[in-house]
């Protein structure tokens, strides 16, 4: 055999088995495919057994990154090129995420995104349970899970491997029920296998013969914001239809567009979708912090004052809803690419 002709056959062989990789991995994924109801009725872990009394509201809510996105990170799917920190590192994160957390003493209601359940990307750590250890002597804890693969691929020589991860609430009050609502849309077939089922959690907490209705929502990310206008769209007919029983209605998360009236230091780099100002209808608020800056790009590590900074993470009320403050805790993304934000409502008459 002549050595182009050997070649040839090195070559054929490599293609069939990359193809076959290629196909197993989808095969794999799509039977192992994560496919959750458009309502679940969620587990209430219940640690405080407390009526809602109190017309006023202390709300956080933090994108913790997994504990896998600090400062001294990058992230390849936001052009850097890490996968993961160091176990070590993951672990020092996480740490410092649950001390910050523990913290916040005047919390009537917490939201959390991005926490993992086990996945590769934060060690297999049991994120969740760690959280739920912490917090359930005085709160009553949801989760909902919202990304939930196998195995992910990409990078190809150093895959994410396995996916586990949800939203959390906690409130200090006993909730009635609680429910994930998944949201519709999804990347076009074979990429959105490997990528989030998106929804809001939803928590009802009942008060003067009415409901606070409370949602924790995080909203799809690199999707050019065509998954976002769904979303949106449908969490519009969902307020409306609370709003009109005559509940008062909170929502807050990483919304992965900025707030309506944000303008400043825009970055043509970046995918930078809005709000918009009249959502679901004039008569409802956003509320966010516009001096402080909640979240920071991963392209690189961050460098204060060089990195490119945003707001995605406030919060939108409804018109029985008074806002009394909101403000960014500036954390200086030491263990997310995130920072918390903070606001205090007033529910009226």
């Amino acid at each position: 055999m002549k050595f182009y002709q050997v070649l040839m056959v090195i070559f054929i062989g490599i293609a069939f088995f990359l193809l076959l990789y290629v196909i197993l991995v989808i095969a794999y994924a799509w039977f192992t495919q994560y496919r959750p109801q458009e309502i679940t009725n969620l587990k209430i872990e219940n640690g405080r057994n407390e009526n809602l009394t109190t017309d006023t509201i202390t709300i956080y809510t933090w994108n913790i990154g997994y504990a896998g996105l600090d400062k001294n990170s990058d992230f390849f799917y936001d052009g850097g090129k890490m996968v993961r920190p160091s176990k070590v590192k993951v672990e020092s994160n996480f740490s410092g995420i649950c001390q910050e957390i523990h913290t916040w003493d005047d919390a009537d209601v917490t939201f959390l995104q991005e926490v993992d359940i086990d996945s590769k990307r934060s060690w297999n750590i049991p994120q969740v349970e760690v959280l739920k250890k912490q917090e359930r002597e005085n709160r009553n804890i949801v989760f909902a899970l919202n990304y939930d693969v196998k195995f992910v691929p990409k990078p190809f020589f150093n895959p994410m491997g396995k996916v586990s991860s949800g939203i959390m609430t906690f409130t200090r009050w006993q909730p009635q029920s609680a429910q994930r609502v998944s949201y519709p849309g999804q990347f076009p077939f074979p990429t959105g296998l490997f990528f989030l089922n998106r929804c809001f959690l939803v928590m009802r907490i009942s008060y003067k013969n009415k409901e606070l209705v409370l949602i924790n929502t995080h909203n799809s990310a690199f999707d050019g914001g065509t998954l976002k206008i769904k979303e949106m769209e449908m969490l519009k007919a969902y307020l409306i239809k609370e709003y009109k029983k005559g509940n008062y209605v909170i929502v807050g998360g990483d919304w992965n567009q900025i707030p309506p009236d944000f303008q400043e230091n825009l970055s043509e780099r970046y995918e930078e979708t809005q709000v918009p100002l009249s959502y679901p209808d004039k008569n409802w608020k956003w509320v966010a912090d516009l001096s402080g800056r909640s979240n920071r790009k991963v392209d690189t590590p961050y460098i204060k004052g060089v990195t490119y900074t945003t707001i995605l993470d406030f919060y939108l009320i409804s018109p029985n809803v008074e806002m009394l403050s909101v403000a960014t805790k500036d954390l200086d993304f030491t263990y997310s690419d995130h920072n918390p934000v903070k606001a205090v409502f007033k529910l009226r008459d």
